[in-house]
């Protein structure tokens, strides 16, 4: 299958399953993506899936765990590093022994060595997982912190005692001294490789900060590729590559003031290519779960084995996900990670730290790491170990998901909807008004503060019909402005007429549909290459063509400023409740048609000047509200965070006024 064909459709696949998870409540994101995988399996390329381990690794856990880390408190973390190191090694490794021990004596057919290797696969925990199954709940920021910091290093207990278990299935051999050094080996040496490296690209952003050419072009892809050539570094040390990508990232998250300074526009970009990113990817991590797993169950069903083994092995799934459930209690209830909580929540605190060791991407991607082929024989019990660890993952997700909604209370935000809509309101009427007070040029001062309105509007959709019924009474008013200049004497006739058929054609593309429109400009296009064509056998000087077409522009561009206010009068005129998208929508037509005429410098110097002032204005009565306490701290940040956006997009793209 073309790697890029399948690649589109796990991209779709995603889509599809965050559309469905905005609608469906009562799932969390991973159970509808491993459904929507289940769906994928079906499809005749998509049957017999194998994963390739090490590209997993590599092309989708690395990024993801650098993110992650880049995206961590440092503060906090230090100050809970030694809560951290406990539950990411020391009960880690405890559970790996008691689960190993335990599933060898479920499954006595297998060797003890890949006992101990489904145990550690199924030992690290997924923080991202866990916000899927928790975002609509609230949950304590205690019991979050410890999770989602756990996650960050637990994934290099679980590899390293899985890469020693592998190698002492393939040796027969097994040294409890060698194996501490081993783990101590990879463990630091992955995260001192990513404090290296992530420092040097650090040093190399900053450098291209000082030198000015700190563009998206150029950052962006350095970022994106950092954690792949991270990862492939540190493994080529033999130590954790995925300790050195989450190294690397705390490293960019110190930095985080530094690098402030780069410019917002690469910040923006930024920011939205690595959450698209990080979204597609934790998609699918969970999409390609459910694409394996029929896989698994038919090599399994063809092992010469009876189908009720599936049973039994789900049961022995149930029971060690229990019994990791068990010791992760045990372990903070015993105050061996002494976690700062009130006595009084204690025992929720516990019980949520407990049950929310949801597993998902690492222990997915060890699961299919082990080898199809050993010393040119099947694998033993390779589909076993990958059933089980599927099964713990999907009972990771479905239990919480059924237990945590009973006991916690819905997540409550300090504002409503109806908050947000109706402080964006004022704030934009707020910038409106100091935009009027400013008495700068009426078509400018327009033009920005339709575009202002338009930020009140985004979420309404004109009606097709209203708004053409207003366009031709707009049509109609044009007419008759013409007629009245003519027969004043502003205007020749040649220049009505000439303004007449542009209208008529404007008229005509609104009204068409798109098949109509792509062949009318399929038509005018050919029209122009004829003309050019006939000009070039007359050999007629461009230079007098261009010219003459200038010179009709400026003439026409005169009669459109004279009859463009007139318009947008009319259009207030006019507007009210009913009618608002539509007028928006016409003012902006009109608005973009005076900006193809009007190519004045200073009209855009006016228009930049404006839209600066009116989004300080907008942060101005933020701030205000915020001291009036009329609004909260949260309803703030989200109301700077829209005015940020709205700033972005619109001073990026100055360049349409042009």
């Amino acid at each position: 299958m073309s790697i890029v064909f399948f690649v589109l459709i796990l991209i779709i696949a995603t889509v599809f399953s965050n559309a469905l998870d905005t609608k469906i409540k009562f799932l969390p994101r991973a159970i509808i993506q491993i459904m929507m995988g289940l769906a994928l399996s079906f499809i005749p390329n998509f049957n017999h899936f194998n994963l390739n381990p090490e590209v997993f690794m590599l092309a989708i856990i690395a990024p993801l765990m650098f993110y992650d880390g880049m995206n961590t408190n440092i503060v906090k973390l230090k100050r809970t590093l030694s809560n951290t190191f406990s539950l990411a090694i020391g009960l880690a490794v405890v559970t790996i022994i008691l689960v190993g021990y335990l599933g060898y004596a479920l499954l006595p057919h297998i060797p003890i060595a890949l006992a101990f290797a489904l145990a550690a696969i199924i030992t690290p925990t997924d923080a991202v997982a866990v916000s899927s199954v928790t975002e609509n709940l609230d949950l304590p920021n205690e019991a979050m912190l410890s999770l989602k910091n756990e996650s960050l290093f637990n994934d290099a207990s679980g590899i390293v005692m899985f890469d020693l278990a592998l190698t002492a299935f393939h040796t027969g051999h097994f040294s409890p001294v060698l194996s501490i050094f081993n783990y101590l080996y990879v463990f630091f040496g992955g995260l001192i490789v990513g404090w290296i490296v992530g420092w040097l690209f650090v040093r190399l952003q900053l450098l291209l900060i000082e030198t000015d050419i700190d563009n998206p072009n150029i950052i962006v892809p350095i970022n994106f590729i950092k954690p792949f050539a991270i990862y492939l570094l540190a493994e080529m040390f033999d130590t954790s590559g995925i300790l050195a990508v989450v190294a690397a990232g705390l490293i960019q998250s110190t930095q985080a003031q530094s690098l402030r300074l780069t410019s917002t526009k690469t910040q923006m970009v930024s920011k939205t290519t690595y959450e698209i990113f990080t979204n597609l990817m934790n998609g699918f991590v969970f999409i390609l779960l459910g694409v394996s797993f029929p896989t698994v169950i038919y090599d399994i069903t063809n092992e010469g084995r009876q189908v009720s083994s599936l049973g039994y092995l789900i049961l022995v799934g149930i029971i060690l996900y229990i019994v990791m459930i068990i010791i992760r209690y045990l372990w903070v209830t015993l105050k061996l990670a002494n976690i700062r909580i009130r006595p009084a929540d204690k025992v929720l605190n516990h019980f949520l730290i407990a049950i929310n060791g949801i597993h998902g991407t690492i222990t997915l991607s060890m699961a299919f790491s082990i080898p199809i082929v050993l010393h040119g024989k099947i694998f033993p019990f390779r589909n076993d170990i990958i059933f089980i660890a599927a099964t713990v993952i999907i009972l990771s997700l479905l239990v919480p998901s059924i237990i945590l909604p009973l006991m916690l209370p819905a997540k409550t935000y300090s504002y409503s909807l109806e908050d947000i809509s109706t402080y964006r309101q004022k704030m934009i009427e707020y910038a409106i008004k100091r935009v009027h007070d400013a008495d700068e040029d009426p078509v400018e001062t327009q033009a920005v503060i339709a575009t202002l309105r338009s930020q009140q509007s985004i979420l309404q959709r004109p009606k097709r019909n209203a708004t053409y019924k207003i366009l031709q009474k707009c049509f109609n008013l044009e007419e008759k402005l013409l007629q009245e200049m003519v027969d004043n004497g502003e205007i020749s006739v040649t220049q009505q007429t000439f303004y007449e058929r542009m209208s008529l054609f404007q008229s005509f593309q609104l009204h068409q549909s798109f098949i109509q429109h792509f062949m009318y400009r399929a038509r005018f296009y050919f029209i122009k290459l004829s003309h050019r064509f006939k000009r070039r056998i007359k050999r007629v000087d461009p230079l007098v063509v261009t010219k003459k077409f200038n010179n009709a522009r400026d003439e026409l561009a005169q009669v459109e400023n004279e009859i463009s206010p007139q318009i947008f009068a009319y259009l207030r005129e006019h507007l009210n409740a009913d009618n608002r998208a539509e007028i928006h929508w016409i003012e902006e037509y009109y608005r973009e048609r005076h900006r193809r005429f009007q190519n004045n410098t200073r009209a855009n110097e006016i228009q930049e000047e404006l839209f600066i002032n009116a989004f300080q204005n907008e942060y101005n009565f933020i701030q205000e509200q915020l001291g009036k306490k009329n609004i909260s701290r949260e309803l703030a940040s989200l109301l700077y965070e829209q005015v940020s956006n709205d700033e972005w997009v619109y001073m990026q793209n100055d360049s349409i006024y042009a």
